[in-house]
C-alpha cells in the first residue's frame, strides 16, 4: 500500500501530538512540549509553504 507524502506527514504529526499528550498526562508534563512544536510546525508550513517534516519523509527509503 502506497501512502502519499502529505498523508504520511499528517500521520506523523498526529502520532507526535498524540504521543506527547499521552506521555504528558501519564509520565511528566514536560512532554506537552511535543504537541506544541508539532502545532507550531504545521502553522509554519501552512504560512510559508515549506514543511521540514515532509522534506525529511521524502528522503526515507520507502519513498525512493
Amino acid at each position: 500500500m502506497i501512502l502519499l507524502l502529505d498523508r504520511q506527514t499528517q500521520i506523523a504529526a498526529g502520532f507526535i501530538a498524540f504521543s506527547g499528550t499521552f506521555l504528558g498526562a501519564l509520565i511528566h508534563p514536560a512532554f506537552y512540549i511535543l504537541p506544541c512544536f508539532t502545532a507550531a510546525g504545521l502553522v509554519f508550513s501552512e504560512i510559508t509553504g515549506w514543511c521540514g517534516m515532509t522534506k525529511l519523509l521524502a528522503k526515507m527509503l520507502w519513498n525512493q
